[in-house]
């Protein structure tokens, strides 16, 4: 499993089918390159944004506990 489809797959715990667009949108406006090009160094950035992101739309909660989900794939 790339660690795109990692990503995706806890994303989409929380999100359903909106996780692909959300990780595409950001990858290209917050970590600057596609999702495809993800590595293990750009999980924190992406944890941090996408705390902020799902907290904006879900909640604090379920934001962290993303947060913590995609940062223990750096293991």
């Amino acid at each position: 499993m790339t660690l795109e489809q990692q990503v995706l797959a806890v994303l989409a715990a929380e999100l359903g089918p909106s996780a692909p667009k959300f990780l595409k949108r950001q990858c290209t406006y917050h970590l600057k390159k596609e999702s495809s090009r993800l590595t293990s160094r750009d999980l924190e950035d992406l944890a941090n944004w996408t705390f902020i992101g799902i907290k904006l739309i879900l909640s604090e909660t379920t934001a962290e506990k993303v947060r913590k989900n995609l940062l223990s794939l750096k293991n």
